[in-house]
């Protein structure tokens, strides 16, 4: 049929480019959607209401150490104490940018910090410090075949010491 009508298979071509380039655009738009809508059900909705700046920064480097912890607690539970290592290091490299990140008068708007970061601020610095030592020992524990759990314990109770010392509880805790 092509070659007995060339102006109507060159009709029909251009159908199914438009065709093609519609369904193209329109799975294009679908994935942007359902990846933002995917980005944002990922981040907890405290998150979007937080003002910009040492706020919304330590939130968001807490974030990442709360993602960390839930890894070496993965790997502890899968019998992989040696995947707990990178986000130990993770933790303990986060450390320093997140106790730069309250300055006087960070405190509010959606801060859960307590008075105490900034009345005992060499203790908060110090539990800090502390933690950053609890997790570089959990990832020289798993690079060198160590006691992860046990330097892991230790760790994860300097967090929860740091947050009840510190850090107001949520409103569900």
């Amino acid at each position: 049929m092509t070659n007995e009508n060339p102006s109507l298979a060159r009709a029909i071509a251009r159908r199914a480019a438009r065709v093609v380039s519609a369904a193209t655009l329109a799975a294009a738009a679908l994935a942007t959607a359902t990846g933002a809508r995917a980005q944002a059900a990922a981040q907890p909705a405290h998150v979007h209401a937080l003002p910009t700046g040492p706020i919304s920064d330590r939130n968001e480097i807490m974030e990442g150490i709360g993602r960390d912890a839930k890894a070496i607690g993965a790997a502890m539970k899968a019998g992989k104490p040696a995947d707990a290592a990178k986000p130990a290091s993770d933790i303990a490299a986060k450390i320093d940018p997140f106790l730069k990140l309250f300055p006087e008068g960070s405190s509010g708007q959606g801060s859960r910090a307590k008075a105490a970061v900034w009345s005992d601020r060499g203790k908060f610095d110090q539990v800090g410090a502390d933690l950053k030592d609890k997790a570089t020992a959990v990832a020289a524990a798993a690079n060198s075949g160590g006691d992860v759990k046990a330097a892991s314990t230790a760790m994860f109770q300097d967090c929860k010491s740091c947050h009840d010392q510190f850090r107001e509880p949520d409103q569900g805790e």
